[in-house]
C-alpha cells in the first residue's frame, strides 16, 4: 500500500465525503487466512475531521469523522501470482468494475424499476493491480462463515439478487445487443479466465492433484457404501486427466439465449448480508474476478452445490430453482415492452423448461468446482496459505506449469460433503 497518501484518499473520497479532511489513515488484513486466494485485501481505517454547522446557523465547527474502505490488491508473492493468473482476474475485475457494471447500470435506469438491483458496492477506483471499494462492515453487511455455508434463507435472498442481476444481461442482450456484446469486447470486456482451453496445459498438475485429493477422500467416505465401485466408476471418468479440463470449458462456454454475465464465484466469502431484528434486510455480492458470459446454471451449480449440503437440496432444491425461475422471469418482464419475446418464445413456462435443463450442466461443473473449493471452504485457517507474508526469497518459475498446489484438507466436513455431492449427482443420473 506504499502508494496510498492523504492526497490520494482525499480525492479519492471527495465526492462522497466533501466536507471530511482526512488527517491519518492505518491498513490492516481486511480478511482471514484462507478467505481468498487470489489477490489481498486490506481495510483502510480512516480518521479525520468533518464540517458542521450548527443549528442556527451562526458558525461552523469541525468534529472528529471516522470512516473505512476496502483496498484490494495482487499477492506479494510472485509465484502465486503467476500459478493463479492473478493479474488476468484483476483485468477482468476491473473490467466488471469500469465497463460492465455501468453499463447494466445505465440499461437499468432507463427503465425506472420500482426495486432496481443494487446488490454491487460501489467502486472508487479500479486500475490493473487494485481495486478500491465502499467498506460494507461499516454499514453492518456481514460475511457468512465459509465453514457453515448458507442458510436456507440466506440461499433465498442470493437467488433473488442473482435473477435481478442475470436479468439485466438477458433484457440489454435483446433490446441492445450491439451495446450488450460490446461489453464481451476482448480488449476491455471481461473473458474466460479459467476453464479457457488454452490454460489446460498450464493447470494439469494443480488439477491432477487436485482431483486426486478429491478420489481419495471419496474412497474413504465410500468406504461402507454397497454400490462403492459404482460410484467410484462414474467419478474417476469424470475426473479423468483427458477429458476433464476440457469438459469445464465446454461447460462454461455461453449457448443462446440464456446465456447471462455470471458472478462467476458465487459462494460465501463473495456475499455479505446485513440484519434487523433477526432477518435479512439486504445484501452484496463482491468480487467478480471470474466474471464470466456463460449459461446462469453457472452460477446456480456454483451456490447451490458448494453452499447448501445434501440434506437441504434434497429439502429444498425445486423450489429454490421454481423460485429464482419466477424471480428472473418477473423482472424482465418488468424490463420489457408488452409484446417481447419475454411474453412468446422466452415465456414462463419455456424459460423454466430451459433453465432446468441447463441446471443439469451446472451440476457437472458443480461438481468440477468442488474439487478444488470444498478443500478451500472447509479447509482450517492453519491449512490455507498466507496471502499477507512476505515470500522474499521465493523462487520465480522459469516455465510456464502451474506450480501451487491445490488446498489440501482431510477434515471428516470436506470428505462427507465431496462423497454426499457425488452419490446425489449419480443417483440424479446427471453424471
Amino acid at each position: 500500500m506504499s502508494n496510498i497518501t492523504l492526497e490520494f484518499l482525499q480525492g479519492l473520497l471527495r465526492e462522497d465525503y466533501p466536507d471530511v479532511t482526512i488527517l491519518e489513515f492505518e491498513g490492516a488484513p481486511g480478511t482471514k487466512r484462507g478467505d481468498n486466494y487470489t489477490s489481498m485485501v486490506y481495510r483502510i481505517e480512516l480518521k479525520g475531521t468533518q464540517k458542521h454547522l450548527e443549528a442556527d446557523a451562526s458558525c461552523e465547527t469541525e468534529q472528529p469523522w471516522t470512516g473505512s474502505i476496502i483496498y484490494k490488491c495482487l499477492p506479494e508473492s510472485i509465484l502465486r501470482r503467476e500459478a493463479f493468473k492473478s493479474d488476468e482476474l484483476f483485468c477482468n475485475e476491473v473490467a466488471f468494475y469500469n465497463k460492465i457494471w455501468p453499463a447494466l447500470l445505465e440499461f437499468q435506469e432507463e427503465w425506472k424499476l420500482k426495486n432496481p438491483f443494487k446488490a454491487i458496492p460501489k467502486c472508487y477506483l479500479a486500475q490493473n493491480d487494485l481495486v478500491i471499494l465502499k467498506d460494507l462492515k461499516q454499514q453492518g453487511f456481514l460475511m457468512p462463515d465459509r465453514r457453515q455455508g448458507l442458510t436456507i434463507e440466506q440461499c433465498y435472498f442470493v437467488l433473488k439478487n442473482l435473477s435481478q442481476f442475470h436479468a439485466l444481461s438477458l433484457a440489454m442482450k435483446y433490446h441492445n445487443p450491439e451495446s450488450f456484446y460490446e461489453l464481451l469486447n476482448i480488449q476491455d470486456g471481461i473473458s474466460e479466465v479459467l476453464f479457457a482451453g488454452e490454460n489446460e496445459e498450464y493447470y494439469k498438475a494443480y488439477y491432477r492433484e487436485a482431483t486426486g485429493n478429491a478420489l481419495a477422500m471419496v474412497e474413504e467416505g465410500l468406504a461402507d457404501c454397497d454400490d462403492k465401485d459404482v460410484y467410484l466408476s462414474k467419478f474417476r471418468d469424470f475426473v479423468s486427466e483427458d477429458n476433464f479440463f476440457q469438459m469445464m470449458v465446454d461447460l462454461v462456454s455461453p449457448r443462446e439465449p440464456l446465456a447471462v454475465i455470471c458472478h462467476g464465484d458465487c459462494w460465501t466469502n463473495n456475499l455479505l448480508f446485513r440484519y434487523v431484528n433477526g432477518d435479512i434486510a439486504e445484501m452484496f455480492m463482491v468480487d467478480f474476478q471470474l466474471a464470466r458470459y456463460a449459461s446462469p446454471a453457472m452460477d446456480l451449480g456454483y451456490l447451490l452445490y458448494l453452499c447448501l449440503d445434501r440434506s437441504q437440496r434434497a429439502e429444498h432444491l425445486s423450489s429454490l430453482l421454481e423460485y429464482y425461475t419466477e424471480e428472473l422471469h418477473k423482472r424482465l418482464l418488468e424490463l420489457s415492452e408488452e409484446d417481447t419475446v419475454f411474453t412468446g418464445n422466452l415465456n414462463r413456462d419455456n424459460l423454466g423448461d430451459m433453465l432446468q435443463e441447463e441446471f443439469k450442466r451446472g451440476g457437472r461443473f458443480g461438481l468440477g468446482v468442488a474439487l478444488d473449493m470444498y478443500p478451500i471452504m472447509l479447509c482450517d485457517s492453519d491449512e490455507a496459505p498466507n496471502l499477507y507474508q512476505a515470500k522474499e526469497s521465493e523462487v520465480v518459475p522459469t516455465h510456464h506449469d502451474c506450480t501451487v498446489t491445490p488446498v489440501s484438507t482431510s477434515n471428516a466436513t470436506c470428505r462427507k460433503k465431496m462423497t454426499d455431492l457425488l452419490i446425489e449427482l449419480v443417483d440424479e443420473g446427471i453424471i
